[in-house]
């Protein structure tokens, strides 16, 4: 078995769709570095004496007319005879610089949530890697030609679907180094880190690996929907339904709730430590009908499970199919 797993891994490597999607892959990283760098980057000199001089033509402004203002705001809030009627008077200050001049863009802050979109793009890659190894080999009829030196189906199968899940994992993991490597730079050169400690490198460390065991878990079921499907545009063409028809219009339209058993929303359950999705709850009060958007939690452990629920099924009904199917 594992000389056939070393056979697969040459075979996965010499394929020309592999290497063309494993430098989309960087070249993805290389623009979300970039994005992060510009954002990163301070607010030129002469922006900044703009921003200023607005910021102080407002305080004097608000100097000579707050209180007045003020007490507009209380007076029209004492006129207003609705119920409850509250216009926050006592909250209105003046102008205050860090509103003006926005909140400083740190890695502690806006860096982590750009590096949130790293496990997104290489779970990506491995699902089509997955997926055109073994559909292609299987339209053209090169699978064909193996049984007859690998008579056994299933180790067949299994070194292929393997050979899929271990050869994503080096472009998974190195885009995901470089990547939260060269956005950690991009702020830090212009003094951004921010509160960055041991925590927050601890939490990054655990993200990346349960981002790998993400990418070689959705590449197995790659390789089975490319074994079920048979050819590459056809799984890509489902999983796109799946997800952009399925996953994000039908299933909330019917009930909201069912977004708990959905395919991605408990791959980023896993991937991100735990996730979340949204539902709309109504109740009638004397005002009328009052809805509200609630958020509902789905933990890491059920995003886990239900990765593996669904890789197991595709991977088993794969299998199957793969033994018994004329594969010429």
């Amino acid at each position: 078995m594992m000389r056939l797993l070393r056979v697969e891994l040459k075979r996965l490597l010499a394929r020309g769709t592999v290497r063309w999607s494993a430098l989309g892959l960087f070249v993805v990283v290389a623009l979300l570095v970039a994005v992060a760098s510009m954002q990163a980057r301070p607010l030129p000199a002469d922006e900044v004496a703009q921003i200023r001089a607005s910021f102080e033509v407002q305080v004097e402004v608000w100097e000579n007319e707050g209180d007045e203002l003020v007490a507009q705001c209380q007076a029209s809030e004492d006129a207003d005879t609705s119920p409850g009627a509250d216009y926050a008077c006592d909250e209105m200050t003046g102008p205050v610089w860090e509103d003006w001049i926005g909140p400083e863009p740190t890695f502690a802050t806006s860096g982590q949530e750009q590096a949130m979109a790293l496990p997104l793009v290489g779970v990506a890659f491995a699902l089509l890697v997955g997926v055109t190894f073994v559909a292609a080999e299987i339209s053209t009829g090169s699978v064909g030609l193996w049984l007859t030196f690998e008579p056994r189906r299933s180790r067949v199968y299994w070194s292929k679907a393997a050979a899929a899940a271990v050869g994503v994992l080096p472009a998974v993991a190195a885009t995901f180094l470089l990547g939260v490597a060269g956005i950690y730079a991009a702020y830090a050169v212009h003094g951004r880190a921010g509160d960055t400690d041991a925590q927050t490198w601890v939490a990054l460390a655990q993200t990346g690996g349960r981002t790998l065991v993400a990418a070689a878990l959705v590449a197995l079921a790659g390789a089975g929907l490319g074994a079920i499907l048979r050819h590459t545009a056809a799984a890509l063409g489902a999983l796109a339904v799946w997800f952009l028809v399925v996953e994000m219009l039908v299933v909330p339209g019917i009930d909201a709730e069912l977004q708990r058993w959905l395919f991605g929303t408990n791959l980023t359950a896993w991937i991100f430590g735990g996730g979340e999705y949204w539902v709309t709850e109504c109740k009638v009060t004397d005002q009328g009908q009052v809805c509200e958007y609630l958020p509902r939690e789905i933990s890491q452990t059920q995003g886990g499970l239900v990765l593996l629920a669904v890789v197991t099924v595709i991977t088993l009904l794969a299998v199957a199919l793969f033994r018994r199917r004329d594969v010429s």
